[in-house]
């Protein structure tokens, strides 16, 4: 890809895109399709969400990118899959290829509505409306740059759009440092840009917020951190912890106050991951599953509470089969989870952790731990807080793109996944994963991670 192939954006007649932009929908555009009035800005717009919900990305496979080499799950196939599982990161894994090329497509998608909305002229594009629509496509720009940094470190920055080979970019890769900055000014463009109040399926500066404190707990901005997850925290109409625990997804709502932000799929446009984790017998191909180690963790009153309700299971001659069950609807259209506010409690916790607020870091985890009626924690200082609240992390969101991610921020991974299974191995250039080794042969100016040169 060279993230300059030509792209394609393919935006489908859905009622989903009608609820996300309320317009009417179209057939196919591509990325090359002038953007010149209100309506091919909104059909840009929605094609970027759309690739942002896309099976490479959020459908499914960047997901698994969080969980595969968490140590909670196995693979029931072979190949790409059980590198991941194993930690035995390849740079031909296809795995990777597939999220890295899905995220920079999204990147370019969001490229074309920065770079062309502002420009239009159309009465019927206000200025309000132009500025949300930049807005949004900035938010999902900074989102897709902060994936891909800490998946794979320092990235190239590419900020205009690209349509052909002929116009790519020509672009070393970035630092890390070089890259945060960049979805820290997209961020606070977002902030200006984006309108408040509560679209759980759509940016608004609130969905900027959410995010802003997810970069500052990655950056160790701690007092930011907790700033930002307070905004949210602190707005209880709108966002709250539900119980029973899995109310916020063992329904067929759209966006129920738990969600901050989440993607749509429909009959039409299906969830594809809901199918690899389901088993046969509810309709799913069932390629990978939690742990034997995990199952007793969520099955554990003590820890996992309400949260049995992450895992399901059939009995087949004799044999207990458990399978993850976030993903249930037997049409597939369940959505993909980007920020619940439990996230944001948690969020909170580790930065008072940090910032040597015991009592409130304590207070926060409690608010989890009550919800998922468990007995509440009695960490006592602030090594055993954030060991809490690690732990807590891995049981709330058990198949959500955040346990390896946790454990590589941290610089916990070594430790935790060895003692979990002593044939695994986590060396320190593996806290990233390599460059797909096909970007790599499409661009000589894309620089592999240190020490995946053999791999």
């Amino acid at each position: 890809m060279r993230t300059i192939i030509i792209f394609i954006a393919a935006i489908t007649s859905l009622s989903s895109c009608q609820k996300l932009l309320d317009t009417k929908p179209v057939t196919a555009v591509s990325d090359e399709q002038p953007i010149f009035d209100k309506a091919s800005s909104e059909t840009a717009l929605r094609g970027v969400y759309r690739q942002l919900a896309s099976s490479g990305y959020y459908g499914e496979t960047y997901v698994t990118l969080g969980y595969f080499p968490s140590g909670d799950i196995k693979n029931l196939t072979t190949g790409g899959a059980a590198n991941l599982v194993n930690i035995n990161f390849r740079a031909d894994d296809v795995t990777f290829n597939t999220a890295w090329s899905a995220i920079y497509t999204t990147i370019n998608r969001a490229n074309h509505v920065i770079s062309k909305v502002p420009a239009v002229q159309d009465p019927a594009l206000t200025p309000a409306l132009r500025d949300q629509y930049v807005g949004e496509a900035k938010f999902i720009r900074a989102l897709a740059y902060f994936d891909l940094a800490r998946a794979w470190g320092g990235v190239q920055l590419i900020l205009e759009p690209t349509t052909s080979l002929q116009n790519r970019p020509v672009l070393k890769r970035s630092t890390l440092e070089q890259t945060y900055a960049q979805i820290f000014a997209d961020l606070k463009d977002a902030e200006q840009l984006l309108p408040d109040g509560v679209n759980r399926i759509r940016a608004t500066k609130r969905t900027a917020w959410a995010l802003r404190a997810r970069y500052h707990l990655y950056r160790k901005e701690w007092a930011l951190a907790e700033e930002y997850a307070t905004k949210l925290i602190s707005l209880t109409a709108d966002y709250k912890l539900l119980k029973p625990f899995n109310t916020w997804f063992a329904n067929d709502a759209i966006g129920t106050s738990e969600s901050v932000f989440e993607l749509e799929y429909s009959a039409i446009n299906p969830s594809t991951i809901r199918s690899q984790m389901q088993h046969p017998t509810n309709g799913g191909t069932y390629r990978y599953a939690p742990t034997d180690k995990f199952v007793q963790l969520l099955n554990d009153p003590l820890v996992s509470g309400g949260r049995k309700t992450l895992i399901g299971s059939v009995t087949q001659g004799g044999t207990t089969i458990w399978f993850g069950n976030l993903y249930y609807r037997k049409n597939a259209t369940d959505p993909a989870y980007i920020f619940r506010i439990a996230e944001l409690y948690l969020i909170r916790a580790e930065a008072r952790a940090q910032l040597d607020n015991a009592s409130g870091s304590l207070d926060d985890l409690n608010e989890i731990r009550k919800r998922a009626d468990v007995p509440i924690s009695g960490a006592a200082n602030k090594e055993e807080l954030l060991l809490a609240i690690e732990n807590e992390r891995r049981i709330e969101f058990a198949f959500e793109a955040h346990r390896w991610f946790d454990l590589a921020r941290t610089g916990r991974a070594k430790a935790v996944l060895e003692a979990l299974d002593p044939n695994t191995k986590v060396e320190p250039y593996e806290l990233v994963f390599p460059i797909p080794i096909t970007q790599i042969q499409l661009d000589k100016d894309l620089e592999q991670n240190p020490d995946y040169s053999g791999k």
